[in-house]
């Protein structure tokens, strides 16, 4: 049955069915026993993704041949495309304001790789959703987690409404803070002698040249990914630039740091590093890149499983990062003007700006469409919603810096809470207040006890001694042992329940750490800084 579900309770993390049936009889027939009010879905997952090979030792999807997409802006991307969409949201503006945090190495490395685990652990949990729920979208997922069920349309459509308005205030927040700095940062390169630019003025021109990638469709867009990719690479370069400057004792203190608001404190700031927002969409885009073999049997490589792709790219962050918390815990005290290391501050301030701006136009793409009435959009010839979006972003880049402060509280606050708490709470909804999906149960019957015709011809084969008496010639095989009262396969059974069961252990330990002392750890902190309580 290809449609076939499963509990919630069935599933381990790879999105495979619990061995937890395995050890009942075989040969016994199966009833599907489905959720009547469960929802279509709108694309079909595989439901054995992740199965190891043995003689590999390596974790490979299965080629999925009926996976559709259900939404037109989610297009198949390349596993390189993939990889580079989840590493870039981690090299922009958190990691450039790492050198300013001032926090000493005890504190800072334990605080960025747990929030490069706690990340990639949310990451996982919103694949394991995905595959188990089949919804290719957060809204989606959002409104079958906590309005599942008949009469509830309602509810339904509510809570979509708000996933995309919550979405929607994380891209836009999102572009207008990186737009912002990129035009703050471009008129420090204005030598004394001349007269300044104006920031609003170099927010406007650096919103015509960002009009072009504005009107592009989708992450699959080339204009999308070479900037993605320019952005990667003048990361890069900037990040060399500061080794240098830091090897010199002139890495000052960046301005971006000062503009920030109040959430954006030490820990937090490590926190938004790894931050991001597009798992899902990059889960089902990668899927919809399969193509089918002729053989049913054939596996993808491992480099196009979505678990591997997510742990290199936090991986390879880390490694990026790691140096410049290295040197937030011995800041320089930059004296000297005219230096080797003094000459290459033109560079980071013009690169930390290039990455921002290159950043902008994947921000841009993925943020949900105004809801504009049909009789309206299709009278016009242009993509109104994204003209509109594209104007707002440029608007409040141009706000006073008291304004922009309060964005940069929203940015972080959303963007924490969409990466880091979201996900567990959604995870423990669904799993633990749920009904699950749908239950396998084995019928009632009989045990299997041997046919009289096979009774009769084996004791017809055994009185001849060599198996040549007369009844050899019409016997009927044997019938199959009843797997349930084999010793053996209960003995494994039971090995595999056990592991199984620490599996799940693990993993609710892990979505409570987030939802508890991270998500509402973090909440009460940030009331009580905004309150001024501490």
């Amino acid at each position: 049955m290809s449609h076939q579900r499963y509990s919630s309770a069935d599933f381990d993390d790879s999105g495979r069915s619990s061995p937890n049936l395995a050890g009942l009889d075989s040969s016994s027939a199966l009833i599907l026993v489905h959720d009547s009010s469960d929802e279509e879905a709108p694309f079909d997952f595989s439901d054995d993704e992740d199965n190891v090979n043995n003689n590999h030792g390596a974790e490979e999807d299965d080629v999925d041949s009926h996976f559709t997409l259900g939404r037109p802006y989610i297009q198949p991307l390349s596993s390189t495309s993939v990889f580079l969409y989840l590493l870039s949201p981690y090299l922009k503006l958190g990691a450039m304001l790492l050198p300013n945090v001032n926090l000493p190495l005890k504190f800072g490395l334990p605080a960025l790789l747990v929030s490069a685990v706690l990340s990639a652990f949310a990451r996982q949990i919103w694949y394991m959703l995905s595959r188990y729920m089949r919804k290719p979208e957060l809204d989606d997922i959002i409104a079958d987690g906590f309005a599942r069920g008949r009469g509830k349309e309602g509810r339904r459509r509510v809570l979509r409404t708000l996933v995309r308005a919550g979405t929607g205030v994380l891209r836009v927040s999102l572009a207008v803070i990186y737009l912002r700095e990129s035009s703050h940062l471009l008129p420090q390169l204005v030598p004394d002698d001349l007269t300044p630019v104006p920031a609003w003025i170099m927010t406007l021109l650096l919103g015509v040249l960002l009009f072009p990638f504005n009107l592009a469709q989708s992450l699959s867009s080339k204009r999308i990914v070479w900037a993605t990719w320019i952005s990667i690479a003048t990361f890069l370069l900037w990040l060399s630039c500061v080794i240098f400057a830091y090897s010199k004792g002139t890495l000052g203190v960046s301005a971006s740091y000062l503009r920030m608001g109040k959430l954006w404190q030490s820990i937090t700031t490590i926190a938004f590093t790894f931050t991001s927002s597009t798992t899902l969409s990059l889960y089902a885009s990668l899927k919809a890149n399969k193509i089918p073999h002729s053989s049913v049997t054939s596996k993808s490589p491992i480099s196009r499983s979505f678990k591997t792709i997510s742990l290199i790219s936090v991986a390879v962050a880390v490694c990026l990062t790691l140096p410049l918390v290295f040197f937030a815990a011995a800041p320089n005290n930059p004296s000297i003007q005219d230096s080797p290391g003094a000459r290459v501050a033109p560079f980071i301030v013009s690169l930390k700006a290039a990455t921002l701006f290159f950043g902008v136009p994947s921000v841009l793409v993925t943020t949900p469409s105004l809801p504009i009435p049909e009789r309206i959009r299709r009278s016009l010839s242009f993509q109104l919603s994204k003209i509109l979006i594209f104007i707002l972003v440029v608007v409040l880049a141009l706000v006073p810096d008291r304004v922009a402060g309060v964005l940069s509280d929203v940015l972080i606050a959303c963007g924490l809470s969409a990466t880091y708490f979201l996900p567990a709470l959604v995870h423990i909804t669904t799993h633990f207040f749920k009904r699950p999906l749908s239950i396998v149960i084995p019928s009632l019957s009989t045990p299997n006890t041997p046919l009289p015709s096979s009774t009769f011809a084996s004791a017809s084969t055994s009185s001849n001694g060599n198996g040549n008496g007369i009844g050899s010639g019409s016997s009927f095989p044997p019938e199959p042992l009843n797997s349930a009262h084999d010793p053996l396969l209960q003995r494994k059974e039971a090995a595999l329940q056990k592991k199984q069961f620490r599996k799940r252990l693990v993993w609710d330990f892990g979505v409570w750490v987030l939802l508890l002392p991270v998500g509402g750890g973090g909440f009460v902190w940030a009331v009580g800084t905004l309150a001024g309580r501490w």
